[in-house]
């Protein structure tokens, strides 16, 4: 009766946890599933583990992971499988600024551009995707990518960025610090000589101040003389 008991608890709690990952992949905002993959755990070896497994596609993996397994996965209704080609395009999107639709349309599974680009659209009006759609050349640029998982590889991709990102910042600060340096140096060099010009204005201005006495005294004298 006690294992009757506990079976019973396992299933009811296991089917509580389905539905939590169901509402969860099919949210239109919900794109981060890392703490329902961990409460998900116990499903593990249990008849629901294919929805563990499902779930970790959606946390960590492509459309192509779950097209490849689909015998053996829960069925996708549109709105999910919409949300897995989104997710599949912010994790190309985690190391490449530039994404062709050729390349997308074999990551998705998708046949035509015009189906992309609209995968794409409703990625940018669920605030995940920033990006401009260059339909002419048929690719797209892009400028920021937010709330979703990375993988392993993918954080470490983005710690490298960043690394290299902050070892630029230090170079360019750097680079302006001696610029300002340079400038300051300048300054106060232009300010020195200034201070000199000008004091040697007034002392040229002092000594014919003081010489035009002189000058006027010899003045009159010869005047005389020649009277």
């Amino acid at each position: 009766a006690v294992v009757s008991t506990q079976s019973t608890g396992m299933k009811v709690n296991g089917e509580l946890l389905v539905e939590d990952i169901r509402r969860a992949l099919s949210s239109d905002s919900t794109f981060f599933f890392t703490d329902l993959l961990e409460n998900c755990n116990v499903l593990l070896n249990t008849e629901y583990e294919p929805y563990l497994k499902l779930l970790s596609i959606f946390s960590a993996g492509k459309y192509l992971n779950f097209a490849e397994n689909a015998g053996n996965l829960p069925e996708l209704n549109e709105v999910e499988l919409t949300k897995l080609r989104i997710l599949t395009i912010l994790r190309m999107s985690s190391n490449k600024r530039v994404l062709k639709y050729s390349d997308m349309l074999v990551e998705t599974g998708l046949s035509s551009s015009r189906d992309l680009e609209q995968v794409i659209i409703q990625s940018i009006q669920h605030n995940v995707l920033d990006c401009k759609i260059d339909e002419a050349n048929e690719q797209v640029f892009v400028n920021q990518i937010s709330g979703y998982n990375v993988t392993a590889e993918q954080q470490d991709y983005l710690l490298d960025s960043l690394a290299k990102w902050s070892e630029s910042c230090r170079t360019i600060t750097e680079s302006m610090q001696a610029d300002v340096n340079n400038a300051t140096c300048k300054l106060k060099t232009n300010v020195k000589e200034t201070v000199e010009f000008q004091k040697a204005v007034e002392a040229a201005k002092a000594s014919v101040k003081k010489e035009k006495p002189h000058r006027e005294a010899s003045s009159a004298k010869s005047r005389k003389r020649l009277a």
